[in-house]
Formats: structure tokens, sequence, C-alpha cells
């Protein structure tokens, strides 16, 4: 069971990465890399130097209400994608670089923050120029169970960022996830829900419905 979960959350985080490398006309080694379906719910998976320590995650919420500073960074971590990949190496503590496991292909970056009381981690996805392409915030990693009332909390704090409700969420997907949308001003969002998954991608709205 453990290994099944290990293969899908690899496969989950594939899926967002995809979603905005794909339309910018990555190379074909590129978009192998990243080729997932949106319905797998997640980015891209992580690949960490060996001398690199990997940061533990709480994930024991405490559910603070909203404050400006999270509020504020919540906004900074959407504007990332358009964004320089150098320019966000120093964002929220600073970022370490995330490399295919051969070391040949840049991803992105991995950051390690605080929202709403929450651990969380912050990946971004970078094109070939550099440029961030998508950038995802998992709240909730697998390490435990996603209660009803964080994910209402999440949902409306997208809802707030994004000026508008989500669409209606989508049944669940093969992989297993119930996916909230929102689009606004050539920007997309989208909150993947699971027992014990919670994350939150954003990325411009190629091909999307606004």
């Amino acid at each position: 069971m453990k290994m099944r979960k290990k293969r899908f959350m690899s496969a989950l985080m594939i899926g967002i990465g995809c979603l905005s490398l794909i339309p910018a006309g990555c190379g074909a080694s590129a978009a192998k890399t990243k080729e997932a379906s949106s319905e797998k719910a997640g980015i891209y998976e992580e690949t960490i130097d060996e001398d690199s320590s990997i940061t533990e995650f709480t994930d024991e919420s405490t559910l603070e209400t909203n404050t400006e500073s999270d509020d504020e960074k919540l906004r900074l971590i959407a504007s990332l994608p358009g964004m320089n990949d150098e320019d966000t190496k120093d964002l929220l503590g600073g970022g370490r670089e995330n490399r295919s496991a051969d070391k040949s292909y840049y991803i992105g970056r991995i950051f390690n923050t605080s929202l709403y009381g929450t651990e969380c981690r912050v990946n971004t996805t970078c094109g070939d120029d550099g440029t961030v392409e998508s950038v995802s915030i998992w709240v909730v990693n697998g390490s435990r169970d996603v209660t009803q009332e964080e994910a209402e909390l999440w949902i409306g704090r997208i809802s707030d960022l994004m000026g508008s409700k989500p669409s209606a969420p989508s049944s669940v997907s093969e992989g297993g996830s119930q996916n909230y949308r929102w689009t606004a001003d050539g920007n997309a969002a989208t909150l993947y829900l699971m027992k014990d998954i919670l994350s939150v991608s954003f990325q411009p709205a190629v091909g999307e419905l606004k």
C-alpha cells in the first residue's frame, strides 16, 4: 500500500507542471519527463542532491485565521509564474534547485515555508528559458488526513485571492482527487483534495475558459 501511494504521489506531482510546460513548447525530452494527465493532481517528482537535507513536514495545522502577512505571502506565491527563476531563488526564505534524477534537466525550485500556521512545501517548474511556468503549494502531503475545516478554509482563501468562487468540484478523478478550479485575469488556480493530500497550483490559464 505504501509503495502504491509513493508511485501515485510521483505521478501526482508530474501533472501540474505539464499543464504549463506543454503549451510553452518545451522540448521533447522535457515533455516526456513531465508528461502526465492533469487529473493525476500534482506537480512532479522531487529529486534532492545526496548531500542535501530534506525538511520534514509537521503538517499539523493550527487553523489560524487569515493574517495580512499570510495573505501577502499567498499572493506572492501565486505571482511566481512568469517570473525569472533566478529572481525567485531568495524568496520565501530561499529555495533549493530541483533537478531530474540524472541531474541533466532543471525542473525548478523547492521552498519550505509556513502559511496560516501550517508548514508547507512550495514547488516551481521552469521552462527552458528560465521562466517559472507553474507553482504549487503542498499543504498536506500524505502524512495525515485533511480535515473538512482546513479544506473549506483553503477553498475560501483561494476564492478571495482569485476574486471568484471555484467551478463546481469535479467528480473524483482516476487518481482519486476532487478538484476545484478558478480562472481570473488570465491565471488559473486548482485545488486538489484527497483524504490525505491538499495541494494548490497556479499557472497561466492557457486553453482554459475564463
